[in-house]
C-alpha cells in the first residue's frame, strides 16, 4: 500500500502547457498616414471631436470632422461628464443595435495528462465521468440564441419557448452561447456544466456557471500542495489573437511564474496550465487572469486526495472583481468544529501594495452569528488568507466582508462521504464546494442561473442589511419571486419568498418544480442587498445520498440600452 502512495505522489506534472487551435486567424491590414495628411494635421488649430459613450461594449469611440492636433482638459471634461465642457450643443441620443452577447462554459472535470497511475485496483480514474450542461435566455428574443462549439462550429439553435429560450443535455468539450440582447429590456442569460465523478481522484461534483468572456477576471480557491491539482484552463471565443497574463498569489505573496505567466491565444483556442508545476506548493491560492486584444474566459479546476482518498473536486469560476465590499452567499455548514479542518473555511486577497483590515459578517437561518476573533481580520497585501468559520450550526449562511480597500472572496464548504464496501483504503471521503463572492446589489435587481440535469438543486438566499455594525440590530422584510423554466422554454413554477433582514433562507428548487424538469431559475428581488447562489448535491453511488456537492453563482441581468448619448465637443488645440 505504501508503494503505490508514494508511486501517485511522485508523479510530476510538467510546466508546458497544452493548446488546441480549432479556427484560423483573421490577419488585418492598416494603413498609415501620408506625408500631406501629417501636414494638414499640423497645420490645424481647432478641431471638432464627436464622442460616442458605447455604453452596451464598454468601448469609446471617437471619430473626428476634421484633422485632430491635440486633445486636451476639454475633451477630458466631457469624459466626466461636466455640462460646462460639452458647450451649447446638447446631448443627442443615437439608436444602436445591442453588441452581442457571449457566454462561454467551463470545460467538463478531467484528470490532467499524466495523474492516471497504478494497476486496474488503483486506478485513479476506475469510472467515467459524466457531464451536463443548461442553458436559458429568459424572455422572449427576436433572434433565437446558438449554442456552438468555441471555435463556432456545430452550431443549432435554442429550443424557443413562451418564457426562455433553452437547452439542456451532455456535455464533453468546450461550448460557447452567442445571443443578441433585445434593445427594449434587459439581457437575462445563464449558463452552467456540471461533472459528476463517482469515484476515484476525480470524485466528486463540479459545476461552474458560464461567464461572459473579460479582459480582468479573479479566480479564487484551490490549492497546490502535495496532494493537490489546480488546472487553469483559458478560452478565447472571439475572432482575435489575445495576449494573456497569469498573476497567481498565494500565503507568501505573488508567486513569480517566469515563462508561464503570458502566452498569445489564438481565435478558437483553449490553453490549459497546471499550477502545480508553475506554482508548486502553495497551500492557498487567488489567480488574476488578464488580456489584451481580446476578451477570454477562464476557469480552474481544483483537485485534491488524501494519500489515496479523495477529498473532492470542484471547477472555479471568476467571482466580483475587487471591490470594498463582498457577499458570498450559501457557504454550507455541516456543523463541524470550530478546529475541524473540514470546516467552512473564507478566503480572501487584498491585491495592491497597502493593507487592511477585513470586517466579517455571517448571516445564518437565525440571524447574525459572531465568531470569535474573527470578526476583524489584517489582510497584507497580495498575502491569500484563509478564515476558518466552524462552530457554526448546520445550515446555509451568508458572510459579508467589507474593507477600506478593494477585495477578492470566496468561500470553501466540506461534505463528509462514505467509503465504498469494496474500497482497499481506509478513510471517509469528501467533497468541496467552492463560493465564488459577489457585490451587493446597491437597488432592486434581478439575476439567474442555469441547472444542470443530475443534480438536485436549492436556493439560497440572504438579505443583507446595510448596516453591519458590530452593535447593528437590522429588522425589516422584502420580498423575491422566483421562477423556474424547463428546457423547452416553458415556465414550470412560480413563488415569493419572504425574506428577514441579516437572515439567510433556502428554497427546495427541486420540491418546486415537482414532476417538471427546471433547466434555469430567475430571482427577481424588490430591495436592494439580496444575494444568492445555488447549491448543487448529487450521489455518488453508495448508501448515503447528496454527499457530491457544488455551487453555482448568480448571472446578473444586464442593460441592453438601444441608444447612446452623443456629444459634440469643442478642443482647441
Amino acid at each position: 500500500m505504501a508503494r503505490k502512495k508514494a508511486t501517485r505522489a511522485a508523479t510530476k506534472p510538467t510546466a508546458e502547457t497544452t493548446t488546441e487551435s480549432t479556427a484560423e486567424t483573421t490577419t488585418e491590414s492598416t494603413t498609415e498616414a501620408t506625408p500631406a495628411t501629417r501636414s494638414a494635421r499640423g497645420r490645424s488649430t481647432r478641431t471638432v471631436v464627436r464622442w460616442v459613450a458605447m455604453a452596451v461594449t464598454g468601448v469609446a469611440v471617437v471619430g473626428a470632422t476634421g484633422a485632430v492636433a491635440a486633445v486636451g482638459l476639454p475633451w477630458a471634461q466631457a469624459l466626466t461628464g461636466d455640462p460646462a465642457a460639452v458647450g451649447p450643443d446638447p446631448a443627442r441620443a443615437v439608436a444602436v443595435d445591442p453588441a452581442p452577447a457571449t457566454l462561454v462554459c467551463p470545460q467538463p472535470a478531467r484528470l490532467p495528462e499524466g495523474a492516471d497511475v497504478g494497476d486496474d485496483q488503483f486506478r485513479a480514474a476506475p469510472v467515467q465521468t459524466a457531464s451536463t450542461y443548461a442553458l436559458a435566455v429568459l424572455g422572449s428574443p427576436e433572434q433565437a440564441p446558438r449554442l456552438s462549439a468555441l471555435d463556432g462550429t456545430g452550431g443549432r439553435e435554442l429550443a424557443r419557448g413562451a418564457a426562455a429560450d433553452a437547452a439542456a443535455g451532455g456535455a464533453s468539450g468546450s461550448l460557447l452561447l452567442r445571443a443578441q440582447p433585445d434593445a427594449e429590456g434587459p439581457f437575462r442569460a445563464a449558463g452552467a456544466l456540471a461533472s459528476v465523478t463517482t469515484s476515484g481522484d476525480l470524485r466528486g461534483l463540479a459545476a461552474g456557471a458560464c461567464t461572459a468572456p473579460a479582459i480582468s477576471q479573479w479566480l479564487v480557491g484551490g490549492s497546490t500542495e502535495v496532494g493537490s491539482s489546480a488546472l487553469l484552463v483559458v478560452q478565447n471565443p472571439s475572432e482575435r489573437a489575445a495576449t494573456v497574463t497569469l498573476d497567481v498569489y498565494g500565503p507568501g505573496g505573488q508567486v513569480a511564474l517566469g515563462s508561464n505567466g503570458s502566452f498569445v491565444l489564438g481565435p478558437g483556442e483553449s490553453r490549459e496550465t497546471r499550477l502545480e508545476a508553475a506554482a508548486p506548493d502553495q497551500r492557498r491560492l487567488a489567480v488574476h487572469v488578464t488580456s489584451s486584444g481580446a476578451r477570454v474566459a477562464a476557469a480552474l479546476q481544483a483537485q485534491a486526495i488524501d494519500g489515496l482518498v479523495p477529498q473532492g473536486t470542484d471547477l472555479l469560476t471568476p467571482g466580483a472583481a475587487p471591490r470594498r465590499s463582498v457577499a458570498v452567499p450559501g457557504i454550507v455548514s455541516g456543523g463541524q468544529a470550530v478546529d475541524d479542518p473540514h470546516a467552512p473555511q473564507l478566503r480572501m486577497l487584498v491585491p495592491g501594495e497597502e493593507p487592511t483590515t477585513a470586517r466579517v459578517s455571517v448571516y445564518g437561518p437565525d440571524g447574525r452569528v459572531y465568531l470569535r476573533g474573527g470578526e476583524e481580520v489584517d489582510l497584507d497585501p497580495g498575502v491569500v488568507t484563509d478564515l476558518p468559520i466552524g462552530g457554526l450550526p448546520e445550515g446555509s449562511y451568508t458572510v459579508v466582508v467589507d474593507a477600506d480597500r478593494p477585495l477578492v472572496a470566496a468561500a470553501v464548504s466540506h461534505r463528509e462521504g462514505a467509503a465504498a464496501d469494496d474500497a482497499v483504503v481506509s478513510g471517509a471521503p469528501y467533497d468541496v464546494a467552492w463560493v465564488a463572492g459577489t457585490a451587493v446589489p446597491e437597488a432592486a435587481a434581478s439575476a439567474q442561473a442555469a441547472l444542470p440535469g443530475g443534480t438536485r438543486a436549492v436556493l439560497a438566499l440572504t438579505a443583507v442589511p446595510a448596516d453591519r455594525g458590530e452593535d447593528a440590530d437590522p429588522s425589516g422584510q422584502t420580498t423575491a419571486v422566483v421562477r423556474l423554466y424547463g428546457a423547452d422554454g416553458a415556465q414550470v413554477a412560480e413563488r415569493s419568498v419572504d425574506l428577514e433582514a441579516a437572515r439567510s433562507t433556502t428554497v427546495d428548487l427541486a420540491e418546486l418544480a415537482g414532476d417538471a424538469s427546471a433547466a434555469a431559475v430567475g430571482v427577481e428581488a424588490e430591495d436592494a442587498g439580496v444575494v444568492w447562489s445555488v447549491q448543487l448535491t448529487a450521489d455518488d453511488g453508495t448508501d448515503s445520498s447528496g454527499t457530491l456537492v457544488a455551487s453555482l453563482p448568480a448571472t446578473a441581468t444586464v442593460s441592453a440600452p438601444g441608444s447612446v448619448s452623443v456629444h459634440e465637443v469643442d478642443a482647441a488645440g
